[in-house]
């Protein structure tokens, strides 16, 4: 098993900073708050698609699709700045490619939760940005 397998399977840390660096996405958008809020909450929606997605490749126990849609996430997770979330999708690729279904399947138990930590934070900071 991986070490990032590992680390997830550790579980959250309770003192853990924030899921997403809203500073990576600020930078991006050189503090355009508008272009920042319609980047966040355009990756929550293809997340939670992604996550549908996901389910129903591991219903039909395909790891190959699982392997993809980890990728797919990866590098707009990263984007954002939500880098515990985009090592879970580098894991869930690299289980794909592993053939690691215990590994596959550990990481989809963490994904869902952490996807509604990085929802509830985008939501709390764009709720802000409307004061």
């Amino acid at each position: 098993m991986t070490e990032v397998i590992k680390q997830v399977e550790a579980g959250p840390d309770p003192e853990a900073p924030l899921p997403v660096d809203i500073s990576v996405m600020s930078q991006m958008f050189h503090n355009n708050s508008a272009l920042v809020r319609k980047f966040g909450l355009k990756f929550i929606e293809v997340a939670n698609d992604t996550l549908v997605e996901m389910k129903a490749a591991q219903a039909e126990k395909d790891l190959l699709a699982l392997g993809r849609l980890g990728h797919k996430l990866k590098s707009s997770a990263r984007t954002i700045g939500a880098a515990s979330f985009a090592d879970l999708c580098e894991a869930l690729e690299t289980a794909g490619v592993n053939n690691d279904w215990s590994g596959a399947e550990s990481l989809l138990t963490k994904i869902p939760p952490l996807l509604e930590r990085i929802t509830q934070q985008l939501e709390n900071e764009f709720s802000k940005m409307d004061e």
